[in-house]
C-alpha cells in the first residue's frame, strides 16, 4: 500500500454520518474538511480552523466551488482557546498532520476536548517515524506510541486504531 492517504476513507473509519457537526482543527487547504462536509451533508456543520487566513480561504474557495455550504471557516491559534467552536456541540474532532508542527500540543487536545460532546471523537492523523520521500524532518515526528499516551493523559480514550497509508498513522479516541 504506497497509495497516499485518502482522507475521505479515514474520515469514514471514524463512524460520521448524516447531520453530525465536526472540528477540524488546522484544517489548512480543507483536506479533511471537504470529505467530511460531504459525509454530514447540509444538515451538518464543520467548523474548519486554522492560523492561516490563506488556508482558509482555499478551503472556502473550494468547498463553494463544490457546492457545499456547511463550512464555517475560523481564524484562530490553536494553542489559545478556540471560543468559536461552542462547547460540547462536535461529534468528531479532526487533528490531520498539524501535531508534528505545534510545540505545545495540550491546548490543541484541550481545544478538542472542551469542543466534543459526551463519548464524542478525536481523531489524530501523524506522519510515522522512520524514513519516507517526502513529509516532515524525522526530528518532528511523533511516534504513534507517543501520541497515544500524551492524548490519553489528558482525559480521552483510545478507542481504535484505524487504516491509514504506509506514511501515516490514524487513531481514534473518545471523550
Amino acid at each position: 500500500m504506497n497509495k497516499f492517504i485518502n482522507p475521505a476513507d479515514v474520515v469514514a473509519q471514524t463512524g460520521l454520518h448524516n447531520g453530525q457537526i465536526v472540528a477540524d482543527l488546522g484544517c489548512g487547504g480543507g483536506f479533511y474538511t471537504i470529505p467530511a462536509a460531504k459525509i454530514v451533508g447540509p444538515s451538518g456543520l464543520i467548523y474548519a480552523v486554522d492560523i492561516q487566513e490563506s488556508k482558509l480561504a482555499f478551503t472556502q474557495s473550494i468547498a463553494h466551488q463544490l457546492g457545499y455550504t456547511n463550512i464555517d471557516t475560523v481564524q484562530a491559534n490553536l494553542e489559545q482557546q478556540v471560543n468559536e467552536v461552542p462547547d460540547a456541540s462536535c461529534d468528531l474532532v479532526i487533528t490531520a498532520s498539524i501535531l508534528h508542527e505545534i510545540p505545545h500540543r495540550e491546548p490543541v487536545f484541550t481545544n478538542a476536548y472542551r469542543a466534543l460532546k459526551t463519548d464524542g471523537k478525536l481523531l489524530v492523523v501523524e506522519w510515522i517515524q522512520g524514513f519516507t520521500l517526502f513529509g516532515p524532518p524525522q526530528e518532528k515526528r511523533i511516534a504513534k506510541e507517543a501520541m497515544e499516551a500524551e492524548v490519553i493523559k489528558l482525559g480521552f480514550k483510545k478507542k481504535q486504531d484505524i487504516s491509514a497509508d504506509t506514511f501515516h498513522y490514524a487513531m481514534v479516541f473518545t471523550k
